[in-house]
């Protein structure tokens, strides 16, 4: 799917980045989904949904951090944009860490509503 048609459809606001990997300009992210954030939901459902994000061509990988990118563990998306197919994730874990790269498809995996 393209990166528009994923931000139009899931907040990733709060939710939180176990893993990432980028080989072979390929990017996999492995993220602890915010249900309750997400439209449609309904008390009394599971508040977290683990989902997988596997972006496609991508180039242009930057990373911003003190940290290394293996070195993520449940750090937090505190903003989310995408313009001129780069897209921006700013996570916040005890420093903020920026990952940006330039891509415009994206499959998403396990979640249930798409």
């Amino acid at each position: 799917m393209p990166v528009t048609e994923l931000l139009n459809k899931i907040n990733f606001h709060d939710s939180c980045v176990n893993t990432l990997i980028y080989k072979n300009g390929i990017i996999i992210l492995n993220i602890d989904l915010c249900m309750w954030k997400q439209t449609g939901y309904k008390a009394g459902e599971p508040e977290l949904k683990e989902i997988i994000l596997k972006f496609f061509n991508v180039t242009n990988y930057k990373w911003d951090s003190l940290k290394n990118e293996t070195d993520i563990d449940y750090d937090t998306i505190i903003n989310i944009t995408y313009k001129d197919n780069i897209l921006k994730i700013v996570m916040q874990d005890q420093e903020i860490s920026i990952l940006e790269f330039k891509c415009n498809t994206v499959l998403v995996y396990d979640y249930p509503r798409l």
